[in-house]
């Protein structure tokens, strides 16, 4: 697994910024999933350097991926202060049982959590190396997903005091605080009749 610098949105340090592309490969509702398909998938993995040409891929590891991708993104929206639901804890942790790590040390920087498993599993249990490293290094509270409902995608969030709640004001804020002043307005105009 190689976690080489790619290009990102701006301001997502690497490997968080491998997460972030996971995550995004569904959001918004008319957006297609990037791994729709088991050769989707497998092209999607292959070029991101996480699973090896030879390997096997099956459809229940396709169901599984799926599973930790939005076990994932429902533990972002905890980011934005909004619960988590119990399904989303209980994947990842239920997940995080066949997935083995060991620490592995390098003659610079800091150690890393490495999968000790190949395959759809090391795949797996890479994304929650990551995931738990930057829990523990504060960065994870920075990536998000967008409030807007109708997007969902993942953001780092580089705004001074962690407040942000868009994946792009321009295109997401803007239009849920235009909806929601709509409403306002159509109560309003209903509550004067």
């Amino acid at each position: 697994m190689k976690t080489e610098e790619r290009v990102v949105e701006k301001g997502t340090p690497e490997p968080l910024a491998l997460l972030q592309e996971v995550i995004n490969t569904r959001y918004g509702r008319t957006r297609p999933d990037d791994w729709h398909s088991l050769e989707q998938l497998r092209t999607w993995l292959i070029e991101h350097q996480l699973l090896a040409r030879e390997a096997p891929l099956t459809q229940g590891d396709l169901r599984r991926l799926i599973e930790v991708r939005e076990a994932l993104r429902g533990l972002l929206r905890g980011n934005n202060e909004v619960p988590v639901a119990p399904e989303h804890i209980e994947t990842l942790n239920h997940t995080a049982k066949h997935a083995p790590l060991i620490v592995q040390f390098r003659q610079e920087g800091p150690a890393n959590l490495v999968p000790d498993i190949e395959g759809v599993d090391g795949v797996i249990s890479f994304l929650l190396g990551i995931m738990f490293t930057a829990m523990t290094d504060g960065s994870w509270a920075r990536l998000k997903v967008c409030s807007n409902e109708r997007c969902q995608k993942a953001f780092y969030d580089t705004s001074k005091n962690r407040s942000g709640r868009w994946c792009a004001m321009a295109k997401c804020g803007s239009r849920v605080k235009a909806r929601a002043y709509r409403q306002r307005q159509q109560k309003e105009m209903g509550e004067v009749k």
